[in-house]
């Protein structure tokens, strides 16, 4: 029994793991499509239009011998597809073309304060001190960092306008995140993973049909393709199918704790490949991020020894996020 518990565990912890880093990864890919002349738009437009053949195999597969869905719940897919994947998406990509990859992933990973915050003023939740002490320490490292990427010899002087894009993005993924673990659960981690996915790939889609000359998806550089087929494979079905199986597993809360290991991969990653070079307050509010990040999820859940669950069942509870 304790032997299957552990490798059940080792497994969650891999898969929510792998899917961070991979979901982490894809801004150093599309910063790499940026320095080649690509806007964010196309390259989210050919990450999308990749991917949704992926997609909507997953739905075909996920749906062998499921009961079909309501109409309100494609409805409410199509609405975790808009805000999760859609919107998110958009206005992180756009504002990764004015900040550094190091700085994309600090505001990104307000995520767990974000929720915290949802929880004590939409749910009502009681919240500790020791909680919101981490949340400040995490703000402390966003303007830290943020602060840091100012005085960067490299800053184009819109990092202010493309962090708030990026804000933005990390306010709707909590949102997504929050909304998604029932649904998932109702429906099924590869045909949620593949219908909420797949609409934002229309919606991208969509988006760029009715906004530009669709011909300029046909006149990039042979490498912006190859970038925006990883971004499709590795940055977006592999990440978006683990995230969905992780937060079945994991819960909410322990995703939160374990997805850590992707702003760190990240870091490194953009170090190696774009040659980024935090100073030293863009590095010291990362940790400083990081540090309160981990201390809300590991501090929201107040103590309660006579609620112990099992690890699946008290990680779900705390459902909350780039």
């Amino acid at each position: 029994m304790t032997t299957h518990r552990s490798t059940s565990a080792i497994s969650t912890f891999l898969i929510v793991a792998m899917s961070s880093v991979l979901f982490c990864s894809k801004s150093v890919f599309a910063k790499l499509a940026y320095s080649l002349g690509a806007d964010a738009l196309t390259v989210l437009s050919l990450r999308m239009g990749f991917a949704l053949p992926f997609f909507i195999a997953m739905v075909i597969l996920g749906s062998r011998g499921q009961a079909p869905l309501t109409a309100a719940m494609w409805l409410k897919l199509a609405g975790l597809g808009f805000v999760g994947y859609y919107f998110s998406s958009l206005v992180n990509f756009t504002g990764l073309q004015y900040v550094s990859v190091g700085l994309e992933r600090v505001i990104l990973y307000t995520y767990p304060t974000l929720l915290l915050a949802f929880s004590a003023l939409v749910l009502k939740k009681p919240v500790r001190a020791a909680v919101w002490l981490a949340s400040s320490i995490t703000w402390l490292g966003i303007l830290a960092a943020f602060g840091g990427e100012m005085h960067n010899p490299v800053a184009n002087g819109h990092a202010a306008f493309g962090a708030m894009l990026i804000f933005a993005s990390a306010v709707s993924y909590g949102a997504f995140i929050l909304l998604s673990g029932d649904t998932i659960s109702r429906v099924g981690s590869m045909r949620f993973t593949g219908i909420a996915v797949g609409f934002s790939c229309v919606f991208i889609l969509s988006h760029e049909i009715l906004t530009r000359d669709i011909t300029g998806l046909v006149n990039q550089k042979p490498a912006v393709y190859g970038y925006g087929l990883i971004l499709a494979i590795l940055g977006t079905v592999l990440p978006a199918l683990l995230l969905s199986i992780g937060l079945k597993r994991a819960g909410a809360q322990r995703f939160a704790i374990i997805s850590t290991v992707g702003p760190v991969t990240t870091f490194a990653l953009a170090w190696a490949v774009l040659g980024e070079r935090p100073n030293f307050a863009q590095l010291g509010g990362f940790l400083l991020t990081l540090v309160g990040g981990l201390g809300v999820s590991l501090l929201k859940e107040s103590p309660n020894p006579a609620k112990q669950t099992s690890p699946d069942s008290a990680g779900s509870s705390g459902r909350r996020p780039a």
